[in-house]
C-alpha cells in the first residue's frame, strides 16, 4: 500500500499513520510507504509520486484529501478580508480591490482542485495495474462532485478508512463499508454498517517512522495525537460528524501517554490533540482528568499541547489541571456574540 497524503497547508498527516499502523497490526506481512506531498514544492510533486509509484510497485495508492477551502480565515490568507471589504466596505475603491483579489483567489481555488485530481490520473494512466482508494475531510464533504471527476474505478471511502482497507487488502467485499465508486455513468454507495472502534494499543512508532522517512520534516512541529473520535454536537458548520460519526469513542488514556511517551524520547515538546473535541460534554471531564493526570505522572513536564476545547465545559480545577500539563493554546467556538446566531448555527450553548 502506498499512500499519499495531497497537498496542503504542512500538518502531520495523523490519518494516514494511524492508518498504516492499524493495517500493520493486522496483516504485517503488506508492505506499506507513505509520502507527503505537501513536503514537496509545487513542480516537483507529480515527479515524486511517479518516482514513489515506481519504487514501491504498489496494489493499492490511497490518497489523502485534507482540505478544499477558499475562506477560512489563516495565516498568510486575506481571502476572508476581501471578502468582507467585497460585500461591506464603504469605500468603493476597495470594493473594486476586493472584487480583483476574489478573482483572483477563484482562480487560485479552482486550480488547486484541478491539480490535486491531477495525482491519481498520474497513477491511473502510468500504473493502471494499481487499484486506487481515495479519502480524507475534504474528499467525504464532497465526495459525489469529485467522484465524476476521478478515474473510472477509483474507490472513494467516506469518512473513516481502516475497516475498508483492510477488507480490500484481504479481498473481502466492502459492501457494509461507506463508500462512493463510479462505474461508466453508474455511482455505487455503500452504507456503514458499524462504526470503527479505536484500537486500544499504542501506535508502533519504530514502525511509522521506518515507512515514512518524512517524519523528521515535523520534529519541531505540533504533532497530532487522537484520544477520542466522534463528535455529539450538531454544528451546521462542521464536517467532524461526516467524517467520525456522532458516537464518542476513547482511547485509553494509558495507551495515548504511551503514544506520547513514544515521540517524547524523540525529541517531540508539541503535541496537538486532534479530537473533534478534546472534552465533547461534561460526561467526558473525568477521561480527560484522567489522561492529564496520567501526563503529569509520566514525568513528562516540559510539553506543550493544544485542542479544540468548549467553553461550556470548562471548570475551574480542569482549566488549572491543563495549564499544569502544558496546554498553552487552544481553539474555542464561540463563533458569534449573538446567540440568535448561536442557536441557529446549533451550536448547543448559551453565551
Amino acid at each position: 500500500i502506498l499512500y499519499i497524503f495531497l497537498p496542503c497547508k504542512k500538518v502531520y498527516p495523523i490519518g494516514i499513520t494511524y492508518l498504516a499502523d492499524f493495517i500493520h497490526r493486522r496483516r504485517p506481512e503488506v508492505r506499506q510507504q507513505i509520502l507527503d506531498l505537501s513536503l514537496f514544492p509545487a513542480s516537483q510533486r507529480s515527479q515524486a509520486l511517479r518516482d514513489a509509484a515506481a519504487a514501491f510497485k504498489p496494489d493499492l495508492v490511497c490518497f489523502s484529501w485534507r482540505d478544499i477551502q477558499i475562506f477560512s480565515p489563516h495565516e498568510g490568507d486575506s481571502s476572508l478580508e476581501h471578502a468582507f471589504n467585497f460585500y461591506f466596505a464603504s469605500n468603493p475603491i476597495k470594493r473594486v480591490v476586493a472584487s480583483f483579489e476574489g478573482l483572483k483567489q477563484l482562480y487560485r481555488y479552482y486550480s488547486h482542485i484541478y491539480t490535486i485530481l491531477s495525482y491519481p490520473w498520474l497513477i491511473h494512466k502510468e500504473f493502471p495495474k494499481s487499484q486506487i482508494m481515495i479519502g480524507g475531510g475534504a474528499f467525504t464533504a464532497f465526495a459525489d462532485q469529485l467522484i465524476e471527476k476521478l478515474p473510472e474505478g477509483t474507490i472513494g471511502i467516506l469518512g473513516e478508512g481502516e475497516d475498508a482497507i483492510l477488507k480490500m487488502v484481504e479481498g473481502r467485499s466492502i459492501e457494509d463499508e461507506r463508500y462512493i465508486v463510479r462505474e461508466g455513468k453508474t455511482v455505487r454507495k455503500g452504507q456503514q454498517g458499524t462504526t470503527a472502534l479505536l484500537d486500544a494499543l499504542t501506535v508502533d512508532l519504530p514502525y511509522l517512522t521506518s515507512i515514512f522517512p518524512q517524519y523528521r520534516e515535523f520534529t519541531n512541529e505540533s504533532i497530532g495525537v487522537q484520544t477520542k473520535r466522534g463528535c455529539p454536537h450538531n454544528c451546521c458548520y462542521c464536517i467532524y460528524t461526516v467524517v467520525e460519526g456522532k458516537q464518542v469513542r476513547i482511547n485509553p488514556a494509558d495507551e495515548v501517554v504511551k503514544e506520547i511517551r513514544q515521540l517524547y524520547d524523540r525529541g517531540i515538546r508539541n503535541f496537538w490533540f486532534t479530537d473533534a473535541q478534546f472534552i465533547p460534554t461534561r460526561k467526558f471531564i473525568k477521561d480527560v482528568e484522567e489522561l492529564l493526570e496520567k501526563i503529569l505522572a509520566a514525568g513528562m513536564k516540559d510539553i506543550h499541547w493544544a485542542a479544540y476545547i468548549r467553553a461550556d465545559n470548562l471548570n475551574p480545577e480542569l482549566c488549572d489541571l491543563m495549564v499544569k500539563t502544558g496546554m498553552n493554546y487552544f481553539e474555542i467556538g464561540i463563533t458569534s456574540g449573538s446567540q440568535e446566531l448561536v442557536r441557529k448555527m446549533r451550536m448547543g450553548y448559551n453565551l
